[in-house]
């Protein structure tokens, strides 16, 4: 046991004895690693975002004049039966009146002396699936229904949302694989500057009988101290941005939603970026111990 609190301290006072490569790789481990708080973040939230942003998708569906309400009620229920499409409200010949009255401030019964205007339905789709919304099966299964006189709907508005929200997804998981990669390069590079500088006392090591292992811990002990001190900081950082992102949604933007922080992010990243650390300090002090 006192071996092993030795080799800390050893692995500790490495970091002291280089603190300009301790204080950079520091930075720049904070600064991956922020990144990666953020997408991790972002991948918690950005469904939200994208549920917010269906349920303003409107769809419109007019039918033919000559529908009664009792009939709209009945294709109603039929049009609910489509895939994607989560309720459907009716807007019935006198509710249309109503409206046309708020819209233009005319009774359009005293103008023409009968009601021209359809029944109608207001479709919401589903926004709870995990999958980008195909907008265009929906409105040609609706448009297949003879009864169907028009359909209003901002297609290309929902086509380029659910589009990159797709390439959002799909383009993460090489962003976040790329950081790592250079959390293993920042932790590795660090480790070797720290080996060259002590090269001497560790072939004096070697010379006196000390095992790889030995002589490997304080160096990778040295790589986890240099990393629990950046999670640390990150921490703090990514507690304080989602505050900030929240602040300037509910305050500069008509948006009714707020950013999660999930707390054990700082388990996740520590977990990450000790394995990274073990991996590229063991590979770092295997390099050099041949």
């Amino acid at each position: 046991m006192d071996k092993f609190f030795y080799l800390i301290i050893e692995g500790i006072k490495n970091t002291l004895r280089h603190k300009i490569t301790a204080f950079t790789a520091i930075f720049s481990l904070f600064i991956s690693l922020y990144i990666i708080g953020v997408i991790i973040i972002a991948g918690d939230n950005t469904h939200k975002i994208l549920q917010y942003l269906r349920s303003k998708y409107k769809i419109e569906v007019f039918f033919k004049e000559n529908i009664t309400n009792e009939e709209a009620i009945g294709l109603i229920h039929k049009i609910k039966k489509i895939k994607g499409i989560k309720n459907a409200t009716i807007i019935e010949k006198a509710d249309a009146v109503r409206i046309f009255n708020d819209q233009f401030g005319e009774n359009i019964i005293d103008l023409l002396g009968y009601n021209p205007l359809p029944a109608s339905t207001v479709i919401n789709v589903d926004r709870n699936v995990r999958e980008s919304i195909k907008i265009e099966p929906i409105i040609r299964e609706i448009r297949a229904i003879k009864e169907v006189d028009e359909i209003r709907y901002q297609g290309n508005l929902i086509n380029k949302i659910e589009r990159n929200y797709t390439k959002l997804v799909n383009y993460l998981p090489y962003f976040s694989g790329s950081i790592i990669i250079i959390i293993g390069l920042i932790i590795y590079s660090m480790i070797k500057i720290s080996i060259y500088s002590r090269r001497e006392t560790i072939k004096s090591l070697e010379l006196i009988g000390a095992t790889r292992m030995f002589i490997k811990l304080p160096f990778i002990f040295e790589g986890i101290f240099i990393c629990f001190i950046s999670v640390a900081l990150v921490f703090p950082s990514l507690f304080i941005t989602t505050k900030g992102i929240n602040y300037l949604i509910s305050n500069f933007t008509s948006f009714s939603i707020k950013a999660n922080f999930d707390p054990y992010i700082f388990i996740w990243l520590l977990v990450l970026v000790l394995l990274i650390s073990i991996i590229a300090s063991f590979r770092a002090t295997s390099s050099f111990l041949k």
